[in-house]
């Protein structure tokens, strides 16, 4: 199914239908960094609500309150949301999903401004804050998908290539399948889409740190590491300022090449995906800091994902990078 894109390459979101009767579409963020689906209510009356489309369940044939169970998750970016917990029939890249669980938002932070009017979580079911099972999951549990898979092509703006997702498996004309390489999930990964990083490599000088962990987050826009982990990274490029924000500032004229080692193969990132311009001759990095739960732990978001085609393989618990077609 097309993917869109929240300008430039800052979240990747599709059309989800909810709902029989009067089937209700909305534009709904794909995250493999989280496990919970919600979207808009109608009685939502939260700035972040105003003049957005919003879900209707009066207009739901299938519609079914789960009585005494209140929807609540709270995002790594601090953004929360709350509500009620119900299910539903959604439709997804054209294959329906029934008695779906989800949350009806009706309070929402602020700092939710965004083309979307919702989010799925397509971790596994242990991330979810509200004990959900994940669309994708239940898909599998009811044996609808030719493959336990999921996969995305994300776009990249300035080059007005398009954004993809494809469930049950993945489109071959996107990748070339002689560069995939699978990476197993570590074992301990609490449910997130979690593999080992072999290494990282910046402008030819490899970091050589030990046992990191990345988890493949649609979610992320940039790649986040612990404040030490970047303080290395950033140590390979001189001109390179500490903005004590979680960023570092660059000079806009300064190409830099890095790199991620998944399972014994490196995959490059466009330059113009790690020098990032946030105002008029102002760059950071794309790579930034911050607390992301544990020393070892890389959160890895799309300045990266957009230089690869990536497949979720829930059934074999591991992730697929290819190089693009």
């Amino acid at each position: 199914m097309p993917v869109e894109q929240e300008q430039p390459d800052v979240a990747y979101f599709g059309q989800i239908t909810f709902g029989t009767g009067t089937p209700q579409n909305f534009d709904i963020q794909f995250d493999t960094g989280s496990g919970d689906l919600f979207v808009f209510g109608k009685d939502c009356d939260s700035p972040a609500c105003d003049d957005k489309p919003k879900y209707d369940s009066d207009l739901d044939t299938s519609f079914s309150l789960i009585e005494g169970k209140d929807f609540s998750v709270e995002y790594a970016d601090g953004t929360e949301v709350n509500g009620d917990s119900a299910k539903t029939t959604i439709v997804i890249a054209g294959i329906s999903v029934e008695t779906q669980e989800f949350g009806v938002a009706d309070e929402v932070s602020d700092d939710f401004e965004h083309p979307y009017v919702g989010i799925m979580g397509m971790a596994f079911s242990e991330t979810s804050e509200n004990e959900q099972i994940t669309p994708i999951t239940n898909l599998i549990n009811n044996n609808q998908l030719d493959n336990p898979q999921f996969s995305f092509m994300l776009g990249r703006d300035a080059d007005q290539s398009p954004s993809e997702l494809t469930i049950g498996g993945s489109n071959p004309d996107r990748y070339h399948a002689d560069t995939l390489t699978f990476t197993h999930l570590i074992d301990n990964n609490g449910g997130a889409w979690e593999i080992p990083i072999d290494n990282c490599v910046v402008n030819g000088e490899e970091l050589n740190l030990e046992g990191r962990t990345g988890i493949i987050d649609t979610g992320s826009t940039r790649i986040i590491l612990p404040p030490d982990d970047a303080d290395t990274f950033y140590s390979e490029i001189p001109t390179a300022i500490d903005n004590g924000d979680g960023s570092y500032a660059l000079p806009c004229d300064e190409q830099h090449e890095v790199s991620l080692v998944f399972g014994g193969k490196t995959w490059n990132i466009d330059p113009r995906d790690f020098t990032v311009e946030i105002d008029e001759d102002d760059c950071i990095g794309s790579v930034v800091y911050a607390d992301t739960g544990s020393d070892t732990e890389w959160h890895i978001g799309s300045a990266f994902l957009k230089n690869v085609y990536t497949i979720f393989d829930q059934g074999n618990r591991q992730v697929g990078f290819a190089e693009l077609a």
